[in-house]
Formats: C-alpha cells, sequence, structure tokens
C-alpha cells in the first residue's frame, strides 16, 4: 500500500482522546506486563512502521505465529495495539492487520487534580448535554406550537410571532431535567468509554467496522435529525431575517447533506445502516416538525403521519444505499477495508430499482 494510503487508513478516525493509567490497578499492570517482554516491544515497533498480520510479525521476527499472536493479545488487551481491518492472506484465508492504537497512553502517578477530573467529565459528558439542550429547544418549539408550512396553511390569518419568551419556561425545565438525568446516568456507569469492539461480516455491513466510531456517528446523526427539526421552525415562524435566511439555506441543504454523510460514513467505518440513518435523519426532522403541529393544533393527520416511514422507505433508504455503495467504492479503491461482494453490489443497485418499480406499479394502480 502507498503512503498516501497508509495515512487515509490510519486518520479515516479522529485520534481518541489520551487513557491515563495509574500507578496501581489493573490497567498499569496490563501495561507493564505487555511492555515488559522484549518480543513485545519488537512486535509495537514493527507495526509502527506499517501494518502487519501475525504471520508477517512472526516472519520479520522470525519466531513462531503462536509466539507472536501470544504477545500480540497482550498489547491488544493493554490498548497498545488494534486490528484495523482484514484482508484475504495468500492461501485465501482472512487475516487481521494491527496497527498501534491512535490513543496515546499517560502513565501517572497520584491521583488526578480537580481539573483534570474536571476536563475528563466535560469530555465524557459533552455530547449528552449537547443532546438534552436540544431537545430541550425541541420541547420549547412544541409548547409554542410549531407554525403551519406550504400547502399544510390555510386562508385564515398566520399566527403572529410569538414573543421570544415562548417556550422558553418548558425549555429551561426540560433541560434542568434532561441534566439530572444526564448526570444520574453518568453516576452508574453509562458514560463510561466502552471496548472499541472489531465487527466482521454480516454486523461490520450494517453496523461498521468500529462499535465505537458507530456510537459517535449515531449521536451525530440525532444531532442532525434535530437540528433540522429547529431549522425548519426558525423558516417558518420568520424569526429574524438573517437567522431565517441561514435557516432556509440549510433547510434546502439538509437532504443532500444527508446523503453526503452517508457516503462519509460508509467510507470511514461501513455499516449500511448507519448510512440508511444518516440519509433519513433530514427526512424524520421535517416530518417530525410537520407531526408535532398538526399535533398540537388538535390532532393528528393519518396521512401526514404515515408520510414519514414513507418518505424512509421509498426516498431515504434507497438514497442511503446508493451512498453506502458510492462510499465503501472509493474506501476499496483506497484499500481501506473489504471490498463488497458481487451480491452485496447487486442487492445496493436492485434496491432503488426496485422502489422505483413499486411506485411506479401504484402509480398506475390508483391511475
Amino acid at each position: 500500500m502507498d503512503l498516501a494510503g497508509r495515512l487515509v487508513q490510519r486518520l479515516r478516525d479522529e485520534p481518541d482522546d489520551p487513557t491515563v493509567v495509574g500507578l496501581e490497578g489493573e490497567d498499569a499492570d496490563q501495561l507493564f506486563d505487555a511492555l515488559g517482554s522484549e518480543t513485545s516491544r519488537a512486535v509495537l515497533q514493527a507495526c509502527y512502521e506499517e501494518g502487519r498480520t501475525r504471520s508477517e510479525l512472526a516472519e520479520e521476527l522470525e519466531t513462531s505465529v503462536q509466539n507472536v499472536g501470544y504477545h500480540v493479545d497482550k498489547l491488544e488487551s493493554a490498548d497498545l495495539l488494534e486490528a484495523v481491518e482484514t484482508r484475504y492472506g495468500e492461501n485465501g484465508r482472512e487475516v487481521t492487520v494491527y496497527e498501534p492504537s491512535k490513543r496515546a497512553v499517560v502513565v501517572a502517578a497520584g491521583e488526578p487534580g480537580l481539573v483534570d477530573r474536571l476536563a475528563e467529565a466535560v469530555d465524557r459528558l459533552f455530547a449528552p448535554i449537547v443532546l438534552a439542550g436540544l431537545f430541550a429547544m425541541v420541547v420549547a418549539v412544541v409548547d409554542r406550537g410549531p407554525e403551519r408550512i406550504g400547502m399544510l396553511g390555510d386562508d385564515a390569518a398566520r399566527t403572529e410571532v410569538m414573543a421570544a419568551t415562548s417556550g422558553t419556561a418548558a425549555a429551561v425545565a426540560t433541560f434542568l431535567v434532561g441534566v439530572l438525568v444526564v448526570l444520574a446516568a453518568d453516576r452508574v456507569g453509562v458514560f463510561d468509554r466502552l471496548a472499541d469492539d472489531r465487527r466482521t461480516g454480516r454486523v461490520r455491513l450494517l453496523l461498521g467496522r468500529s462499535s465505537e466510531s458507530t456510537r459517535r456517528y449515531a449521536v451525530s446523526i440525532l444531532v442532525g435529525g434535530l437540528v433540522t427539526f429547529l431549522a425548519l421552525d426558525l423558516v417558518a415562524a420568520g424569526t429574524g431575517h438573517r437567522l431565517s435566511l441561514a435557516a432556509w439555506l440549510l433547510v434546502q441543504l439538509v437532504i443532500p447533506l444527508g446523503v453526503v454523510a452517508a457516503g462519509v460514513i460508509a467510507y470511514a467505518n461501513d455499516g449500511l445502516a448507519v448510512s440508511w440513518a444518516a440519509a433519513s435523519a433530514p427526512f424524520v426532522g421535517i416530518w417530525g416538525y410537520l407531526v408535532a403541529g398538526e399535533f398540537t393544533r388538535g390532532g393528528i393527520d393519518p396521512i401526514l403521519f404515515a408520510l414519514g416511514p414513507v418518505a424512509v422507505a421509498i426516498v431515504a433508504a434507497p438514497l442511503g444505499s446508493i451512498a453506502y455503495l458510492v462510499g465503501r467504492t472509493v474506501a476499496s479503491w483506497r484499500g481501506i477495508g473489504e471490498p463488497l461482494s458481487r451480491r452485496t453490489i447487486a442487492l445496493l443497485v436492485a434496491h432503488p430499482l426496485f422502489v422505483v418499480v413499486i411506485v411506479a406499479g401504484w402509480l398506475r394502480l390508483v391511475g
């Protein structure tokens, strides 16, 4: 693999935050045990030069594959080495390629100070608190009452723009409750960093190679749906000319941006279901705003309620499949991950075509 390909492979995910290891505890034992062997250090050094398989390491270090496997397992348990991809060896079997972990390891003596603990808490809780804030803003919009949009409007005079304080009490209360829930969840360890599992097979195809990256993308997709909801409200309510213009531009671009995000996710981490979710988030945000408006005005139109799932099924998911196919094709060309099988490519190509046939048949039937 050329230098550019290796750089893309190493940088496809952002470097992880450093791991702080105290001198006491199981983590320190694993770290020092993994580095206590000359062979382990030689394995780690070889992987820094270029990703290696176990057989390649055994050949380079002139030892057995079993001995290399023993040291690789210890280094992986200590978060010093990680599996980055699988590829096919000379005998046609799948082999795993290892590279040094992107997470720096810092050995610290004594208890961390207040600033360190506070920085760690902010880093761990930033995303949940941002989600709580966005959800509180959505609650404020629902409490105020979403505006009618386009053909869903009527001949009656439009509702006057609400005062700036409308929905503020509901937003503040929701945010405070959200923060309390986040703190309670953090206390029981919900947001503790989990092991970054490396998936293979069908699970990798649907959810992606890296479980940690999948969790990060899932949070980003949820944020995208909430931001779409709020941007549409700014356009509908007409709050401030410049702000409304920016929101209008965002609403116009949000669906193409969702498709681009689906392709980027497929390129970086695989995961067909995650690409579907990324392409669907803008549709869900727009649909959620329309449904919330009807609900606050006294009921939900069954046709409008069914419109969201239908839009996801016949528009968003096929777009996600196309974006996934493009992303994985580019990734395979750059040497990242496994190439798609012919059967998977055929199914991805058939997905939008199948939807077109279904919709055309339905239109012909009702016409």
